[in-house]
């Protein structure tokens, strides 16, 4: 036996693995719900006391248990297999060989695609339909070769299929002799041999004699089906030249060869060895295999060594039973001590329950709970004493008290017992929430009083009293919810109204602020438009005491060159006493600046410029080549005027002469 790497003789069971977290996911949910339930029907300090006895190890202990198990028989199904065994067996099947003519006779068209591509398909469409028989493959056409051996390996047949053409065999011709010759060599000379042979051919044979051949075969125990691919009429074989140009086949003598199926030498070569023809179809593999193979009987064709594994499935199929019966040992719930077991049961009445009871009857509360107290210090498990404890303090007004009796109470067996103990727990809920001050401590002690109402109604849905204390507190719990709702809106609306007031005020204070900004505004505004003003009045008071001033000064300059216009007057007519010939000569003096003229480079007034111009003496005359007024010095004379009006008048004859001999000249027009 050898050992190899695990594997599995159905693995698609293995995809069963993945429904085992669904599940698991059903076992959460299934314990979240259990404990969603216990919550609306339990106070959360409850719940640890009445679950008490519940083990969650062991639960989650047995659901992995399960979910173990479970894995495990999944895995059994899909038979795991470690190691092999050596065995030999005894193979049976049938010998056949196919024999393919790879003459250019094939190439003929007359079958489509050619007779050689439709002998390829038949022996693909056979060797599909044997099963355990060996296969060999020859080819042949002047001369036959064995292309496949026998054997059982089909891909080796059809690879060798794949590789046929007409080049295969170098000679050319159509020889079915040598065909059934190689075919009988590889057959062997063993006796007891179930053989077969199939010839795929057109018939033309060209050399030897087929039927001689086919007579010694028959003699060996071979049969021979001969398949026709061809028709009567036959086709030219179609070949391409070794220049590449598409060309026919011709004899000797030039002429194309048309070849024809050889219908009846096949017949006769399939008859002599107890074999059948057949012409080539889509059902001819079929009909061969069905009607000649087939029938044939089964030879021992070897003895083979087969690898055979080893089943494992036991290994985990056992394991899974062992988890599935640990899971069903163990339950939930841990077990009860005898001793607390006996308190429990212990129910026997005693003379100080009886006068806890008279006490109580008679309206001495107080009393009636520390008789009761006294006995639950002897008998510490007893609810009934717990009972009785919790119901005279809730008529003592000792609500603490009464909750605390009440809830260990509820542990009771006798379900009448923790009915009532649930009904007097949510009383004493109800009243220590009417006792408190704070809202939040009213709401919290009656919902939980909701809680043991809606508890009390599940053990005893008959119970009015449960009902009506339930409708009550609910309408409690609802009033004071409301009352908050509106206190929490008036508070609003009163928060409201406050900051509405202080935006007000602000709003008046930065109103009566802009007010108080816009006239300080228009006082400065005010003072500065005063000044200004005052500005504007002492410069024109300014500027009036100039002119004024001016005024007197010019006035005295006038008075001033007039004085010596008068004294200049009277020296000339005393000085003149050269005759005028030497006037003539001697050049004009120049008038001297008074004191109104404008300094060089000034513009002057006409009244400044006939003041300033000077007077011609008697007998003074202009010299030669001076023009008749004479220039003053930062203005032009009338002759300068002139001279420079005919200076450009030259310079626009001469820029019209240019633009005149500019348009003579001739444009060309070369678009």
């Amino acid at each position: 036996m050898e050992t190899t790497a695990l594997t599995f003789g159905a693995p698609y069971w293995l995809w069963a693995l993945l429904v085992l977290p669904l599940i698991a996911g059903l076992f959460l949910w299934s314990h979240r719900r259990g404990q969603a339930l216990v919550a609306k029907i339990v106070a959360v300090r409850l719940r640890d006391q009445l679950s008490g006895s519940v083990s969650p190890l062991r639960r989650i202990l047995r659901a992995s248990l399960l979910l173990v198990s479970l894995a495990l028989a999944i895995v059994s199904l899909a038979q795991p297999r470690l190691g092999f065994t050596e065995k030999e067996t005894k193979q049976k099947g049938r010998d056949v060989i196919v024999a393919i003519d790879t003459s250019r006779s094939m190439l003929a068209t007359d079958v489509a695609p050619t007779r050689l591509a439709r002998a390829k398909l038949f022996t693909q469409d056979l060797v599909a339909l044997l099963q355990g028989d060996r296969v060999g493959l020859v080819a042949f056409a002047g001369s036959a070769f064995l292309q496949a051996p026998l054997t059982l390996d089909y891909n080796a047949v059809t690879n060798a299929l794949d590789e046929l053409d007409t080049t295969v065999i170098p000679k050319g011709g159509t020889n079915i002799a040598s065909a059934i010759t190689a075919a009988r060599e590889a057959f062997g000379k063993a006796e007891g041999q179930t053989r077969a042979l199939i010839i795929l051919t057109d018939g033309e044979e060209l050399d030897a004699d087929g039927i001689a051949a086919a007579k010694k075969a028959s003699q060996e125990g071979i049969r021979i089906f001969s398949v026709g691919i061809g028709s009567p009429e036959g086709s030219l074989i179609s070949i391409r030249t070794e220049e590449g140009r598409q060309d026919f086949v011709r004899d000797s003598s030039g002429k194309t060869v048309n070849s024809k199926l050889d219908q009846s030498r096949l017949q006769e070569i399939a008859s002599a060895t107890g074999g059948f023809f057949t012409l080539i179809g889509p059902e001819a593999a079929r009909e061969v295999f069905q009607k000649g193979i087939e029938p044939m009987e089964l030879s021992e064709t070897g003895v083979f060594s087969a690898r055979q594994p080893v089943e494992r499935y036991q290994w985990p199929l056992a394991v899974a039973i062992l988890c599935l019966a640990v899971s069903l040992l163990p339950g939930d719930r841990r077990r009860r001590s005898s001793a607390m077991a006996a308190l429990l049961l212990s129910m026997s009445p005693c003379a100080n329950a009886q006068s806890g009871l008279e006490e109580y009857k008679n309206g001495d509360f107080e009393k009636a709970a520390a008789a009761f107290q006294e006995q639950l210090n002897q008998q510490p498990s007893s609810r009934a004493l717990q009972f009785n404890a919790g119901a005279a303090a809730y008529k003592s007004g000792d609500f603490e008290k009464a909750i605390a009796q009440f809830t260990d109470a509820l542990l009771a067996e006798d379900q009448k017992l923790c009915e009532d103990a649930s009904y007097n727990l949510a009383n004493s809920l109800v009243r220590k929430g009417e006792a408190a001050k704070e809202n939040e401590a009213k709401k919290t002690n009656w919902k939980n009083a909701l809680e043991h109402y809606e508890e009390t109604l599940r053990l005893n849905p008959d119970n009015q009293l449960a009902a009506q204390n339930r409708d009550i507190t609910k309408k409690l719990l609802e009033d004071l919810e409301k009352q908050e709702q509106q206190q929490k809106q008036q508070d609003q609306k009163n928060q409201d109204q406050k900051d509405q007031q202080k935006d007000q005020q602000k709003d008046k204070q930065k109103d009566k602020q802009d007010k108080q900004d816009k006239q300080q505004d228009q006082k400065d505004q005010q003072k500065q438009d005063q000044q200004k003003s005052d500005e504007k009045d002492s410069k024109n008071e300014e500027k009036k005491d100039q002119q004024k001033q001016d005024s007197e000064d010019q006035k005295e300059d006038q008075q001033k060159q007039d004085s010596e216009k008068k004294d200049q007057s009277d020296k000339g007519d005393q000085s003149q006493k050269p005759d005028s010939s030497d006037q003539k000569n001697q050049p004009a003096p120049a008038p001297s600046p008074t004191p109104g003229e404008k300094k060089e480079g000034e513009l002057k007034s006409s009244n400044e410029q006939q003041q300033a111009q000077p007077t011609p003496q008697p007998g003074e005359q202009p010299q030669p080549g001076e023009a008749a007024e004479e220039e003053k010095e930062g203005q032009i004379s009338p002759s300068q005027a002139r001279a420079l009006l005919n200076s450009l008048r030259g310079e626009e004859e001469k820029v019209n002469l240019l633009e005149q001999q500019q348009s003579s000249q001739e444009v060309l027009r070369d678009w």
